[in-house]
């Protein structure tokens, strides 16, 4: 995707844009710009043309004016009266805060799923980790096996409130990661191992240590991928 003139670039027909079912209209295309946002497929100072973004979604003006509104709030966008709706961006810094933030959340469900999780959602655990890495090996839909994975170890946290949480800041990590990094599924792989592990041995330090460094080492690598070697080392001896 190309940025020309702080305009949207994108064609009418990008295959890419696939809004999730199951929320209203205006949530799904949130969730689409929001990701293109947070991947950087869509750069700060681009324009996001409402009308453009309806055609291509097959939506109507309304909604979309409205997920730009919901952006707002999140600070990825802005309106001015002039230029409309822009991006606003993400600095490195951002984008591996975003990361950090979820690393706590994600090391919590894992302490607590190890300490109040049952039998069968610990059974359960272990199949959907199974299933990312049958995913990965057979080049499947590994995004959705992993987010199935996470899903699963999240909600045998048991605890209704983290649950809400980690869905509020989830939205801020990308759901194209492993379309953008793909060879970082084999490490992924092994992690997901070590953390079943801990979970299901109950050992809620073990586990909780482990998802946050699986969370934190993938956001180092994710700003690696999308700013460069030097903003990341930047980020690293600032932090």
């Amino acid at each position: 995707m190309m940025q020309t003139s702080g305009k949207s670039s994108r064609g009418r027909g990008d295959s890419r844009r696939n809004p999730k079912l199951g929320a209203t209209v205006r949530d799904r295309i949130a969730e689409v710009l929001r990701d293109e946002i947070i991947s950087g497929k869509l750069s700060k100072g681009m324009r996001i043309d409402l009308d453009e973004t309806a055609a291509e979604l097959g939506t109507s003006r309304t909604p979309v004016r409205e997920a730009c509104l919901v952006l707002v709030h999140e600070g990825l966008v802005e309106v001015a009266p002039r230029t409309g709706v822009s991006v606003v961006g993400l600095t490195p810094r951002d984008v591996e805060d975003n990361f950090a933030l979820m690393a706590v959340l994600s090391g919590t469900a894992a302490a607590w799923a190890s300490e109040r999780g049952t039998p069968e959602q610990h059974k359960e655990i272990r199949l959907l980790s199974d299933e990312v890495r049958a995913a990965a090996d057979a080049g499947g839909d590994i995004r959705t096996a992993n987010f199935l994975f996470h899903r699963a170890i999240n909600r045998a946290s048991n605890s209704a409130r983290l649950l809400i949480l980690l869905r509020q800041t989830g939205r801020l990590i990308p759901t194209s990661y492993f379309d953008m990094i793909p060879e970082q599924a084999s490490c992924a792989l092994r992690e997901h191992d070590d953390i079943v592990a801990a979970v299901i041995a109950g050992d809620p330090e073990k586990a909780r240590r482990l998802s946050e460094e699986h969370l934190v080492r993938a956001g180092r690598a994710f700003v690696l991928r999308m700013f460069g070697e030097r903003e990341s080392s930047a980020v690293e001896k600032s932090g």
